[in-house]
């Protein structure tokens, strides 16, 4: 940790000003790393590319050549030391802006950042909730039967004309202003009616239509479509249709059974998807019940979020997705290309999350502190085990070793905001839904 002296003032209801005094002799150690890290990509005449000493490099170039980088090199630690000093929570990158360099008197560097924000929070006791019917109903066994029906459907060629839910095989080219547009020709391509994949009635307007059938399809591009060189304009789509097939359902029997599940009869099969639905309502009830109890919690509590705070949970969401998606092998911007997205879009969906989800940790963190909860060793060793990916269990005694002091105390941490909404859940009262 380096040697820095700091200065805490407070700018904001949320925000702090640290002044950040970096010693002459952290300021010379950044200055030779400076130097070490780019000498040999400079010339300096009757010297080799890295043999030039450090000052004939400053007396040639100015003495301030190194100064950015040496600071830039110290102030991570220098900020760190100030920030665990005047026991801050900064919630987003500090404004950093540069006071003083000298070799001889060190830097001075002002840090403003955003801080967590306190959060008063009280009569949490007799929240109320809408009770959800939990039992399945024959249209939701129905429905499960159908999707069962769908995935287990085969596909057939049909010689009529084409009706909704029919797989279509087309060739097709669009045109704007009587010219052919990038991106608006396929062929063979395969489109199920009524799947709503195209734009605007396009699918609608082949409903009738046979193989053979050379069909213009009329459209409008919506006004927030994501090619804004589109954006409302109106279409015509030259289409040939090529092949028409259905989907041939099967029966729902004992042998539809014993082909898609391990039961013999239709009323095991039956009573099976009956449990089933009944674990994802009561599953679904439960998150709802767990939602409705955190959204009285915001209302009731008192807090001035600063609005960098969503803007980093935003960034922190699309890094997660970014992360999932490398593990799918995929990266973000080919999923943006393929969707037809933009990365500012992607920060617009993720806002109102962002924005719950900030709101929601807050007071849970509020409530844990004000009810003094805690987590034991066991409890955190028992969450650990469970959150476990399969087949990548570990000892959990060594991982702790291995464990940064920082990510076990998130961890924590958010044991105990489950532990929070646990202790306000089990109080909340169900009333019928009105």
């Amino acid at each position: 940790m380096s040697s820095t002296n700091s200065a805490m003032e407070k700018t904001e209801k949320n925000k702090v000003k640290l002044t950040i005094e970096i010693s002459p002799e952290d300021f010379r150690k950044g200055l030779q790393h400076a130097y070490n890290r780019n000498k040999n990509s400079i010339s300096i005449q009757g010297f080799r590319k890295g043999k030039a000493p450090r000052k004939i490099i400053e007396r040639f170039y100015g003495q301030d050549i190194f100064y950015e980088e040496a600071v830039n090199h110290v102030l991570p630690d220098a900020y760190e030391s100030a920030v665990e000093e005047h026991n801050i929570e900064p919630v987003y990158r500090p404004e950093i802006n540069v006071e003083s360099m000298d070799e001889n008197a060190g830097a001075v560097v002002i840090a403003e950042v955003y801080v967590k924000p306190e959060v008063e929070i009280d009569g949490y006791h007799g929240f109320t909730y809408p009770i959800m019917e939990t039992e399945p109903t024959e249209d939701d066994i129905q429905n499960r039967l159908q999707a069962e029906r769908e995935k287990n459907a085969r596909t057939v060629t049909v010689d009529r004309p084409a009706e909704i839910g029919d797989i279509l095989t087309i060739n097709f080219t669009g045109y704007i202003d009587d010219e052919p547009f990038e991106g608006g020709t396929a062929q063979d391509y395969e489109i199920t009616l009524g799947s709503k994949t195209f734009i605007d009635t396009f699918e609608d307007q082949l409903v009738g239509h046979a193989v053979g059938d050379d069909v213009d399809v009329n459209v409008t591009f919506p006004e927030d479509y994501s090619q804004e060189t589109f954006q409302g304009k109106p279409a015509l789509f030259k289409v040939e249709v090529l092949e028409i097939q259905a989907k041939e359902m099967p029966e729902v029997n004992d042998e539809f059974a014993q082909d898609v599940s391990e039961f013999e009869t239709l009323a095991e099969f039956r009573e099976d998807l009956t449990n089933k639905i009944r674990e994802t309502k009561e599953q679904q009830a439960l998150m709802a019940k767990r939602a409705n109890i955190i959204q009285q919690l915001v209302e009731k509590a008192e807090m001035e979020i600063p609005e960098a705070m969503y803007t980093a949970r935003v960034e922190e969401m699309i890094q997660e997705m970014r992360y999932r998606l490398w593990q799918q092998g995929m990266e973000l911007e080919q999923y943006l290309a393929f969707t037809g997205m933009t990365l500012n879009d992607l920060h617009k969906n993720y806002q109102t999350p962002a924005k719950e989800d900030v709101e929601a940790r807050l007071v849970l963190e509020a409530l844990a502190k004000k009810e003094e909860l805690e987590v034991s060793d066991d409890e955190l060793k028992e969450h650990l085990e469970k959150i476990s990916p399969p087949g990548q269990e570990q000892d959990i005694d060594e991982f702790l070793t291995k464990l940064s002091q920082d990510r076990k105390d998130a961890i924590v941490q958010d044991i105990l905001n489950q532990k929070a909404l646990d202790f306000v859940v089990d109080k909340a009262v169900a009333i019928e839904a009105v």
